[in-house]
């Protein structure tokens, strides 16, 4: 066993016994095999082929990384009773993170508040709260999003990767639905650090910032980019959303990078329960969820590509709390059976 920065445990493989071909990494002269070449090829193949776009590469070791997470989590997944998925792709993605300085200082403030009035009105209790903004913080900082402007008509008659998928999109009965054909969207060509812990992909577009719709046609892609600064600024949180036309309609990957690595579940807001497949029975007011797009009543297909499809809710409840950095939650929302648009 070996273990990440973030303090994780990873199965090794000694790089002597590997097959010719695979991909190994090494650290003070020890190498270790974490996966092999064809596999890594296959990977990024596939997620080149869904989007008509280059995409990023799936490294052998190093950071957010589908892989590494997938190796981090296998263990979990058994002592939980289940196993780990295939990750699809979804239509819709999402990430939030935290500034935990900004974000706690924010409750601080409210507790404060909070507690003048009390005193004002002669309801305090005498006991003082111990402040928890020193224990384990998930320090993670550097993040970095390049978007590109949508194509013009006049471009978009010449052809190009993200092009192509935009005039896809457009004839799509999805596109059609959602009316997204008269709607421009910012493209994302490049992402770093934290929004690499989510299913994004370079050729998405960018939907929603904070849950505030961005257009193109009356912001530019600088502007938006220093929107996400003012909303970590500001609010402390930030929730990006992106959209992939090629993705399964009815997935809905939502990210959220936990503020502290001992959050919990009842600490995380997020009530789940067994109706009859595992879904999200309630978003408790003023929680981490609050920031993301999950909705009541969405069911629950994985975490952090486990399983969750015979999940019982004290199972759910295990991964929540023992994942220590980030969670990738996979959700199927029912669609309209007429309308087509989700319910």
């Amino acid at each position: 066993m070996m273990m990440s920065e973030e303090g994780e445990e990873y199965d090794t493989f000694d790089a002597a016994a590997a097959d010719e071909g695979s991909t190994t990494i090494g650290r003070g002269g020890n190498n270790f095999l974490l996966f092999d070449s064809a596999s890594i090829a296959h990977v990024n193949a596939t997620a080149a082929a869904a989007t008509g776009t280059p995409h990023r590469h799936l490294l052998s070791s190093g950071g957010a990384s589908r892989g590494t997470r997938s190796a981090a989590t296998t263990q979990l997944a058994t002592d939980v009773g289940s196993t780990i998925v295939r990750s699809q792709i979804p239509f819709l993605k999402s990430v939030t993170f935290f500034d935990p300085k900004i974000f706690y200082r924010k409750e601080d403030e409210e507790d404060e508040m909070a507690a003048k009035e009390d005193e004002a009105n002669g309801t305090t209790t005498g006991e003082e709260e111990v402040d928890d903004i020193t224990v384990e913080i998930n320090n993670l900082h550097h993040w970095d999003i390049h978007l590109q402007d949508p194509p013009s008509d006049e471009t978009t008659m010449k052809g190009g990767g993200a092009i192509i998928l935009r005039q896809k999109f457009t004839q799509s009965k999805i596109g059609t639905i959602l009316k997204l054909n008269k709607t421009p969207r910012f493209i994302v060509t490049d992402f770093e650090g934290l929004l690499e812990y989510s299913s994004f992909q370079c050729g998405d577009f960018l939907l929603s910032i904070n849950k505030h719709i961005m257009d193109p046609r009356v912001t530019s892609a600088q502007d938006a980019r220093d929107f996400m600064n003012e909303c970590l600024e500001e609010e402390g949180v930030l929730n990006i959303v992106t959209e992939n036309p090629h993705g399964d309609d009815i997935l809905i990957n939502v990210t959220v990078i936990k503020p502290r690595r001992d959050m919990n579940y009842e600490e995380l807001g997020l009530v789940v329960w067994n109706w009859p497949y595992l879904c999200v029975r309630q978003i408790n007011e003023g929680s981490i969820f609050q920031h993301t797009p999950i909705q009541e009543m969405d069911q629950i297909a994985a975490i952090n590509d486990i399983d969750c499809s015979k999940m019982r809710t004290k199972a759910f409840a295990q991964c929540v709390s023992e994942l220590p950095t980030e969670l990738t939650i996979t959700l199927i929302r029912r669609k309209h059976r007429y309308t087509g648009s989700f319910k």
